[in-house]
């Protein structure tokens, strides 16, 4: 008895080699191709036909609904622009203070352009009937009924 193994035979036509197996062929290869070329496809038909459809309606309603929160939020967010506005002037001003450094020029910019626009937002319950009518779009009273 052979502590190796069997001796190895000679491949031939009907059998293999010593040690080999036969290959087979993969058989659901091509299927697995197939199904998901077919997907990608599907994915591809639906972005291009149902999207230009139901996109703009879901922009449109969630923008909706985000200036519809953003509307109750008015004044609280108005208060909360002014304090934070308030404070990074007073940031400013006290850091500069200290350090004895010249405030850039950016900064001072940018700080400009943050006080006028919390003043706007402050002031635009006062602003937006004079803003409105000077722009046409003011409603027009009714006229009492007689």
């Amino acid at each position: 008895m052979s502590v190796i193994g069997p001796s190895c035979s000679l491949p031939t036509e009907t059998s293999p080699g010593c040690g080999c197996v036969a290959k087979t062929a993969p058989g659901g290869g091509k299927a697995a191709g197939t199904a998901v070329a077919t997907a990608v496809v599907a994915a591809a038909c639906t972005a291009c036909c149902v999207l230009p459809f139901t996109l703009p309606a879901v922009v449109l309603a969630s923008a909706g609904s985000l200036i519809a929160a953003l509307d109750h939020a008015h004044g609280l967010m108005t208060k909360l622009s002014i304090a934070v506005v308030l404070c990074a002037w007073g940031w400013i001003v006290w850091r500069s203070r200290t350090t004895g450094l010249k405030t850039r020029f950016a900064v001072l910019a940018t700080m400009c352009a943050a006080t006028v626009l919390t003043a706007t937002a402050a002031l635009w319950p006062v602003m937006e009937p004079v803003v409105f009518h000077a722009l046409g779009v003011a409603k027009k009273p009714k006229p009492p009924a007689s």
